[in-house]
């Protein structure tokens, strides 16, 4: 027997929608009217801005508090905080959080250093393209830090990088390749492919 859909139901799923959208293009222009604060000095009202969003599960704005609690900007420098707002937006997949989040774990910024963390952080962020924790990651490979030393997948890492223009990774990759560095043979048409 086939069941019949209610005549309103077509409707209310496109008013669901509708103001779903209406929603997230709110949020999103609440977030630049927040950077347009913050990249104007007011770092008090880009906080203002952005803090009830992040509390309602915004990941982009719960990075960007992070970034004014690392840095102190509207708000007292607060490691431990930023840390708590980089890993809240990183585990929605923020990847510039991921990247953030690894950095204070292996910096030791608001939490005992773990390069193990640093390295879980960077690899979700480097697996789905984001070019400085692929740099990162890579070098945590090349010298065999929080994982095995493997050079192959360092050179991979800092290649897939590099292809995306991430300067240091082409410097890496320039020197790798003119000095012979980490068992590669001197090979000055790849050096030359990444260099100036």
């Amino acid at each position: 027997m086939l069941a019949m859909a209610c005549p309103h139901t077509h409707l209310t799923l496109a008013l669901f929608f509708a103001l779903s959208l209406m929603a997230a293009t709110s949020q999103a222009s609440d977030i630049g009217q927040g950077y347009q604060a913050y990249q104007s000095g007011d770092y008090q009202q880009a906080y203002a801005i952005w803090k009830p969003l992040a509390e309602q599960g915004d990941a982009e704005a719960q990075f960007y508090l992070g970034l004014l609690y690392r840095s102190g900007e509207g708000v007292e420098k607060n490691d431990r905080t930023a840390l708590e707002w980089f890993t809240a937006s990183a585990k929605q997949g923020y990847l510039d959080a991921q990247y953030n989040t690894g950095i204070m774990y292996m910096e030791g910024r608001g939490v005992a250093v773990s390069k193990r963390d640093a390295f879980k952080w960077w690899q979700l962020a480097a697996e789905r393209g984001h070019a400085p924790s692929q740099y990162n990651l890579g070098a945590l490979y090349a010298y065999g830090i929080a994982t095995g030393k493997d050079t192959a997948t360092a050179i991979a890492l800092w290649q897939q990088s590099a292809t995306q223009g991430h300067a240091e990774a082409r410097a890496v990759l320039h020197r790798v390749y003119s000095e012979g560095l980490f068992d590669q043979p001197v090979d000055t048409a790849k050096a030359e492919q990444w260099g100036e």
